[in-house]
Formats: structure tokens, sequence, C-alpha cells
């Protein structure tokens, strides 16, 4: 089970998440997420991870689509934080390697 709650400031949003991120929980993060994109008055996402309890494989690839399209990953555990380390890393070593070298 997954529990999802949207908290809203004037400049970003949070989906605070508490639970399992697997099965169908991927897909019910994915529509809340999803929901969040269509307003800009939402401001930037953030994903608090630090209630998280275990992400399967696909929570894993939501969780590096949602960085990948800007969503800032939060997590305090051992095991979240180590999760959003390899997401971050695995999407800056791929978008490195395609960047331009501008002027120095």
């Amino acid at each position: 089970m997954l529990r999802i709650t949207v908290d809203k400031n004037s400049r970003a949003t949070t989906l605070r998440l508490e639970g399992r991120l697997t099965g169908p929980w991927v897909d019910e993060l994915e529509r809340a997420w999803r929901a969040l994109l269509t307003d800009p008055a939402n401001g930037r996402v953030a994903v608090d991870l630090s209630d998280v309890t275990f992400v399967g494989e696909e929570g894993k690839k939501l969780l590096e689509t949602m960085y990948g399209e800007g969503a800032k990953l939060n997590a305090c555990g051992c095991v979240t934080r180590r999760l959003v380390e390899e997401i971050e890393y695995s999407f800056n070593r791929l978008h490195s390697k395609h960047r331009v070298p501008g002027p120095e």
C-alpha cells in the first residue's frame, strides 16, 4: 500500500509518499504526478521518499522519469538516499555525454 499526500505552498508542490512504491501504486503515483503537471500554478514538484519502505523496479523507473522531467527527489533513509543517488548519477552521466562543450 502507498499513501500519497499532496502538500502545496507558493513555490512548489510536494508529493509525500508513505509505504511501498510497487505494483498498482506506481500507476497511482504517476496519475497524481501527471495531474499536478497540468497546472503551472503547482510550481516545481518534489517527491518526499522519507517514509517509503520499498521501491520496486517499476517504481524506480517512474522516479527516474519524474527526475528526468524536473521533479526533485528527497530522501532521508539509507536505502532511499542511495536510490536517489543512483537515479541522479545515472541521469547526469547519460546527459553529460550529450552536452556540447561551451566556451570557457
